[in-house]
């Protein structure tokens, strides 16, 4: 399969600043093999910029972590429906859970000859509060879970799954509470839960591998939701390893559902992250585009 012309969107400070040393290393994969251009961005927000003004172009690889593509399908998202590129990823960042729900490889050259040989395909794209999203949204304990990870990162270097695990431990011990909210899926009645966290999702895992949704596929048109309910310390560290590996449905207090619309009300503000950036608002409306945008992937082996 031929790319046509690409646009190669590279965030140089992922995974603390790795990625720039390798700019040269994706230069040399792609020598010869596609017409492209390269960028590099700047500050935040300008891998979205990037792509929001990329006329002309065919496919839009974002070369970085679930950050730098968060952005860039933003980007893409805001132009027009029929002028759309469809996107890929070099996934060279911290947490790389979009990589995961599509294939892709995190060994940088197996990556680039999946993307270069791949097929095309369309996958939903999830919309929070005007913000779209590829692949989770979580509200309430994990939020702000993501937050702590954020600081972690700078401060600490970690990365991945350790840097999640460490900064959810942080937040079990010292940030450990649930919240009352009002909740209304689909076209059914508004219920009050007293909830620990809400997640809704495109792809099985957030968190640079926690399977919270392990049965969650990116086309069928609805986002996979997991609520787990109030409950204490002491019950959450013992759940936490079924958790981690997806092997918490049997659990009464977990609920996992699959719906096309998610509203959530609270009486105060509620973390929450979409793709890893956080939010902070007391009500978030949650809908589904289904097929929203066309991904190149692997091919089945």
């Amino acid at each position: 399969m031929a790319l046509g012309k690409t646009l190669i969107i590279i965030n140089p400070t992922a995974r603390h600043g790795e990625t720039a040393p390798l700019i040269p290393v994706i230069e040399e994969l792609l020598e010869s093999t596609v017409e492209h251009e390269t960028v590099l961005t700047e500050r935040p927000g300008h891998a979205a910029e990037l792509a929001r003004n990329a006329s002309g172009f065919d496919v839009i690889i974002a070369v970085g972590g679930d950050g730098t593509a968060h952005e860039v399908l933003n980007g893409i998202m805001t132009r027009p429906e029929d002028d759309r590129p469809a996107m890929s990823l070099f996934p060279t960042g911290s947490g790389n859970d979009w990589r995961r729900t599509l294939g892709i490889s995190t060994d940088l050259a197996t990556a680039v000859r999946q993307v270069l040989s791949g097929d095309r395909k369309r996958v939903d794209v999830g919309v929070c509060n005007g913000i779209h999203f590829a692949n989770s949204l979580a509200i309430g304990l994990d939020a702000r879970v993501t937050a702590k990870a954020v600081e972690l990162k700078v401060t600490t270097g970690w990365s991945g799954l350790p840097l999640y695990f460490r900064a959810l431990m942080f937040v079990l011990l010292r940030q450990f509470y649930s919240h009352s909210v009002r909740l209304k899926v689909d076209d059914g009645p508004i219920v009050e839960r007293d909830v620990l966290i809400v997640a809704l999702t495109n792809g099985p895992t957030y968190g640079g591998g926690f399977f919270i949704t392990p049965r969650a596929v990116d086309d069928d048109g609805l986002l996979d939701m997991c609520v787990i309910d109030k409950l204490s310390l002491p019950s959450a560290l013992w759940r936490l390893p079924f958790v981690v590996t997806g092997k918490h449905e049997w659990m009464s207090m977990v609920h996992m559902q699959r719906h096309a619309n998610v509203e959530l009300w609270s009486d105060g503000p509620i973390a929450g992250q979409v793709d890893g950036e956080v939010l902070l608002d007391d009500h978030y409306e949650v809908t589904i585009i289904p097929g929203g945008i066309e991904v190149i992937v692997p091919r089945p082996a």
